[in-house]
């Protein structure tokens, strides 16, 4: 498929975890902390290997998948039904013991967990073994904090910041996380590409918070394929963008369940690098 299309973009939304950088070494961390000082504490490398089944795809719930909560089911959608739902071990069953106006509703996603990237795996793991939010969010704050220390620091790509810099043929360029605040500042000075955005916004509220800048953006005037989503967990990111008519880039090293298409899919930051690339060579050369 032709990528001329980008030579229209004049919008880029950009994730950050995942999408700006690319590291999962903290799940283990993650897990850990998560179940340290509970009954399970001594059940942490098993959760650990269970963790790193579902990134490998070894196991049956996957990147894309959906957790229900209340039957502690793996549910698998596409475009807008759920098809059926899995066990824990991977056993297919029908119906899905849930109300048919419930499956449908808006309602049934509070009871849900999207399982969109590795973060998603530690709230799925806190639900199965009964911790709580509290004890969830200490574990998220203290493997945050330890990302940009040593001996824990993420790597990043300079030459994908630098092609961010030099991207100046469109009107703004937006990083949106669900991250906290401090978390999401601290990320970005650590990476010292706050100053490449033309706005940031922290605990974003993604999905509901990006679909409702995606309809901000449209009411400025911007036209649905002018503005590009980018980001590695297809609920949050681009579902909402797309919805609406927007374009989409999905990126991830990690293989979805996800079915739908997307406008374009990448694995690597150095894919990346050369996505803003080309649309700075595609646009400059149209301004000519």
């Amino acid at each position: 498929m032709s990528n001329q299309w980008l030579s229209a973009v004049k919008v880029i939304l950009f994730d950050m975890d995942g999408t700006l950088y690319q590291e999962d070494t903290y799940l283990e961390r993650y897990i850990r902390y998560l179940l340290e000082g509970t009954a399970h504490e001594l059940e942490a490398d098993a959760a650990m290997y269970v963790g790193r089944s579902i990134l490998s795809g070894e196991h049956a719930f996957q990147i894309g998948h959906f957790y229900h909560k209340p039957t502690d089911r793996i549910f698998v959608r596409q475009g807008d039904t759920f098809l059926y739902s899995l066990s824990w071990e991977g056993t297919r069953t029908a119906p899905f013991h849930v109300d048919d106006a419930y499956l449908r509703s808006q309602a049934i996603f509070s009871d849900m967990i999207h399982l969109g990237d590795p973060w998603c795996i530690a709230a799925v793991m806190s639900h199965k073994y009964g911790i709580g939010k509290e004890k969830l969010e200490q574990a998220f704050r203290r493997v945050r904090k330890e990302m940009i220390l040593e001996p824990y620091r993420f790597p990043y790509r300079s030459e994908l910041f630098q092609a961010l810099g030099e991207l100046d043929a469109v009107d703004k360029k937006i990083v949106m996380t669900n991250t906290y605040l401090e978390s999401g500042l601290e990320f970005l000075n650590y990476m010292n590409i706050h100053h490449l955005f033309d706005e940031v916004h922290c605990g974003a509220e993604k999905p509901d918070g990006i679909e409702r800048y995606m309809e901000s953006l449209l009411q400025q005037g911007y036209q649905p394929h002018e503005i590009l989503s980018i980001g590695d967990n297809t609920w949050n990111d681009l579902h909402p963008v797309k919805r609406l008519g927007g374009r989409t880039c999905f990126i991830s090293p990690y293989n979805s369940a996800d079915t739908e298409t997307w406008d374009m899919q990448l694995t690597t930051l150095q894919e990346l690098e050369q996505l803003l690339r080309s649309i700075q060579q595609l646009k400059s050369l149209i301004a000519k």
